[in-house]
């Protein structure tokens, strides 16, 4: 409260100041602002490479800043951090620093869902460590390549519970245990399905596959256990990522003319209101949406 002093008035200030105090008691004062204010939000963010540096965006395609060199960026669950490859698995915060190396060589790392361990594929066959690095070991018994167009297996996922690993074999998709056991092809047709990604609920998997006819994949879904598998996108695409809330999916939209490259894209989980995120000068693929924090 603001009091004016008035020098010959003393008296009259004096009883000015009671007649305010009174008031006030009587009325809604406005309330203080609080001196400790709420942390900011963390937003959501995409991020993805072009094939040798890794960048953060927006979720509406904005903002796009380079974070770090490497490839096929994953984000945990929690979108705190990343894990990526690019000659050796390696992890950041989600803003780019903090970066560390974990293993040398693998590629298309994954985290699980409550971000202890880290799954991806090495020389053919898929590993699993936890998330500081440490207990490196191969899962399961599916031999690795031995020669020119063997068998190998890549893009290893887990599912939301953490229970099954979704991955690539020989242009199948399969699944096994979390622990390497029971191996099994779950989509095995005379089409090349590849990059398998669960829905966050667990219900269904995405991928991208060659079954619309031609040599270039489009988009698919498909129920968790392989069945009712439809059509999403009709044009060249390819690495399809959930939004954390399962209602959109971010993909690859390769392209050959005038130049070659490649673009996000993004559309709901039916595959409406499918549009450009990336501008088209820019290289962008292998994207993966981070969730947000309110604190």
């Amino acid at each position: 409260m603001l009091v004016r002093r008035g020098g010959a008035l003393r008296a009259a200030a004096v009883i000015a100041v009671l007649s305010g105090l009174l008031a006030g008691c009587g009325a809604d004062a406005e309330p203080e602002r609080n001196a400790l204010q709420p942390a900011l939000a963390r937003p959501a963010k995409i991020a993805f490479d072009d094939s040798e540096s890794i960048f953060l965006m927006n979720a509406d395609g904005t903002g796009v800043a380079r974070i770090a060199a490497g490839r096929e960026p994953r984000f945990a669950a929690d979108g705190t951090k990343l894990v990526f490859g690019g000659g050796s698995i390696a992890t950041a915060a989600a803003d780019g620093s903090e970066v560390r190396e974990l293993t040398e060589g693998g590629y298309g790392p994954s985290f699980s869902p409550d971000g202890s361990r880290i799954v991806f594929a090495r020389g053919g066959a898929l590993y699993v460590m936890n998330a500081d690095g440490t207990a490196v070991r191969r899962l399961g018994e599916l031999p690795g390549p031995t020669g020119p167009n063997q068998p190998s297996s890549q893009s290893p996922v887990f599912s939301p519970d953490g229970s099954t690993i979704a991955f690539t074999r020989a242009n199948t998709i399969w699944v096994m245990a979390a622990d390497g056991t029971n191996p099994r092809p779950l989509l095995t047709d005379a089409h090349q399905n590849t990059d398998p990604v669960f829905a966050p609920d667990g219900a269904s998997i995405v991928f991208s596959s060659n079954r619309a006819g031609g040599k270039r994949a489009t988009i698919h879904v498909m129920d968790a256990d392989g069945g009712n598998v439809r059509a999403l996108t009709t044009e060249w695409s390819v690495g399809p990522a959930f939004s954390p809330d399962g209602t959109r999916i971010v993909y690859t939209r390769p392209r050959s003319a005038p130049e070659s490259g490649a673009e996000l894209w993004v559309m709901n989980r039916d595959g409406s209101d499918q549009r450009r995120l990336t501008d088209p000068n820019r290289v962008a693929q292998h994207a993966s949406w981070g969730a947000g924090s309110e604190r």
